[in-house]
């Protein structure tokens, strides 16, 4: 199933963000009960402090991956505003199968906004205003990726003034508003976030730390699983 359409038919979505492009970490994530698999490419990331290479540099590992998650949607961050996929290379990723792109809006090529195979899960910062918000709901925009927690403020805990946030740009856009653990959100929070009107949790290296085993991953996974089976 897609994963824009997963976001329509079901309660609430759990997005595991690996914190490096590897294959057992992938593995862990589909046995923990990931709804979807989320990586990166051409970018350094400030969660999990790792950088990672070129699309080209990590064209095997999509494929592989691709294949490995069979039915379970599978995303990309393809990049920065200094350096992103091309439109050929969204073209070979249409190809390979990959569902979604994440990404910033400010990084975001217009071009990727006429994929017809790729879902783009528009992201807004910290930055962003109601006039914007106003914007998202008049867009073709499908999925909204609300990663507006202050640099400041990664890996504090979740708090009122959080959901009261997030519950305010699911109410204004209308949008299936996604969240990623910028702050240290933990398996008992997931019901709030969905009281608050979001549609999806995405785990990253907050939670999931920035090196771990396999295992770890898993177990993290499955209780984060737990939760959202629990609404």
């Amino acid at each position: 199933m897609r994963f824009v359409d997963l976001m329509a038919d079901r309660k609430f979505v759990l997005v595991v963000s690996l914190p490096s492009n590897n294959l057992e970490l992938a593995k862990a994530a589909l046995e923990g009960g990931a709804d979807a698999v989320k990586v990166h490419c051409n970018v350094w990331h400030r969660a999990s402090g790792h950088t990672f290479g070129t699309y080209e540099e990590n064209k095997a590992f999509l494929k592989d991956l691709i294949r490995l998650c069979g039915n379970v949607p599978v995303g990309l961050v393809p990049g920065t505003s200094e350096a992103f996929i091309t439109e050929s290379e969204l073209r070979e990723l249409e190809e390979m199968g990959l569902d979604f792109v994440s990404a910033y809006s400010q990084n975001l090529p217009s071009f990727v906004m006429d994929s017809r195979k790729v879902t783009s899960a528009v992201a807004i910062g910290s930055d962003y205003t109601e006039s914007i918000l106003d914007a998202v709901k008049d867009s073709d925009i499908e999925i909204l990726e609300c990663s507006v927690v202050r640099g400041e403020a990664y890996g504090q805990n979740l708090t009122c003034a959080d959901l009261l946030c997030y519950s305010s740009i699911a109410k204004r856009t209308g949008k299936p508003c996604m969240v990623p653990t910028q702050k240290n959100i933990r398996p008992e929070d997931v019901k709030y976030l969905y009281r608050a009107g979001c549609k999806a949790l995405m785990i990253g290296a907050i939670v999931l730390g920035q090196d771990p085993v396999p295992e770890e991953l898993r177990k993290i996974t499955a209780a984060y699983r737990t939760a959202v089976d629990a609404l």
